[in-house]
């Protein structure tokens, strides 16, 4: 591994997940309090988003070849929209919709190439810990972006908040531009449900669920235990710090063991009860040590999701990426569609937030192969290329 080309994505990883949880964490926030929004209607932008994934997905499988070094720029681009939008739109559902727009273009065309990259960097005795350290390094940046988003907003306004975020990810821009010489072009990539597996395809559609409804009900469940913005970036900061440290450990445990369901499996159904006690709170204190004990729970199932998958697809590192983002925007588009049917029914956000239960069951039914690596038919033509 090129101790520099990993450096560098450490460096954008950790910009991006600062400023997008910096701001970003309080996007549904401003359409409640400020825009006046029905609760049932936040997620909106999301489902949006992750339903034009989908086609992007698509359209990068069906390219000849991409350039991560241009697509992640022009990815960052989407996301200064995105803020832009949310600077200057008032229009409830306008803004919901234009945002939704920039979000979706944003979110499939950064992480697909900067995953491939990731997994290019890692072999079948490495990737669970060096998964497990790229996955940490989202929480280490929330543990403190979002308290100081909300100290942003209760000392200043939307406007500073949503500015400075800009600000940061263009920053993020410069450097993506800086580490190109390491970031290689011309990257192939296929969605191939068959190489991925019926049992894997459902798990990860299960994750794709769970997150769904994870991403956009605990916002809308803090939401409603406080509307000050200071208490609510200081809830979010607290949940995933020690769930990641966890997953770094495991993640070394299971590339010497080379069992990484056990995990996964372990995982997925622990966060079972703490989905109930989420549920089941009845005050802040008790909705912050659920969401706490849930946070460490969850976290650990998609690092090792994906690091199966990328272990069945040795041979083509990409195809285990492109397919595994479609999927899983699939499983968000399907659930928070289900979650804003059940709010605007009049279900209480704790009691919606029980959906995760099903798709963690899925989820769990994970497989992992104890033969060789998938190779690709001859004559493809297409093959990972490593540096």
């Amino acid at each position: 591994m090129d101790r520099r080309a990993f450096a560098g994505l450490m460096i954008i990883e950790m910009m991006l997940a600062f400023g997008n949880t910096f701001a970003g964490s309080f996007n549904m926030v401003y359409l409640f309090k400020v825009l006046e929004m029905p609760l049932w209607s936040g997620p909106l932008y999301l489902g949006i988003g992750f339903a034009i994934s989908i086609f992007v997905s698509l359209w990068m499988s069906r390219s000849p070849s991409i350039d991560p070094r241009n697509i992640m720029i022009a990815s960052l681009c989407f996301l200064i929209g995105e803020y832009s939008f949310l600077l200057t739109v008032k229009e409830g559902w306008m803004l919901m919709i234009v945002v939704g727009l920039a979000f979706g273009m944003f979110y499939p065309l950064f992480w697909t190439p900067f995953n491939i990259l990731m997994a290019q960097m890692t072999e079948k005795g490495d990737r669970g810990v060096i998964y497990g350290a790229l996955f940490f390094v989202w929480p280490l940046a929330t543990f403190f972006a979002p308290f100081l988003g909300g100290l942003v907003i209760g000392f200043g306004n939307y406007q500073v908040l949503f500015g400075l975020g800009i600000f940061i990810i263009v920053m993020t821009a410069v450097v993506v531009a800086a580490y190109r010489k390491y970031i290689p072009k011309d990257q192939r990539m296929r969605i191939r449900l068959d190489a991925i597996g019926r049992r894997n395809v459902i798990a990860l559609l299960g994750e794709g669920g769970f997150e769904g409804i994870f991403w956009t009900d605990y916002v809308i469940m803090a939401w409603w235990f406080s509307q000050d913005e200071i208490e609510i970036g200081a809830l979010f900061s607290l949940f995933g710090l020690s769930a990641g440290v966890m997953a770094i450990i495991l993640g070394k445990v299971s590339d010497r063991i080379q069992n990484r369901r056990f995990f996964v499996q372990v995982s997925a159904l622990s966060t079972i009860p703490c989905v109930v006690l989420v549920a089941a709170a009845s005050s802040i204190s008790e909705y912050a040590i659920g969401m706490g004990l849930l946070e460490f729970a969850c976290f650990m199932f998609p690092v090792f999701l994906f690091a199966i998958l990328t272990d069945k697809l040795e041979d083509a590192k990409n195809d285990s990426v492109i397919g595994r983002e479609y999927l899983l925007s699939i499983g968000r588009t399907v659930s928070i569609a289900m979650l804003m049917t059940l709010l605007y029914l009049g279900v209480t956000a704790q009691i919606c937030f029980l959906l995760c239960i099903p798709f963690l069951l899925l989820s769990a039914l994970a497989y992992e192969p104890r033969k060789g690596p998938a190779v690709l038919p001859v004559g493809t033509g297409h093959t990972d290329q490593l540096h």
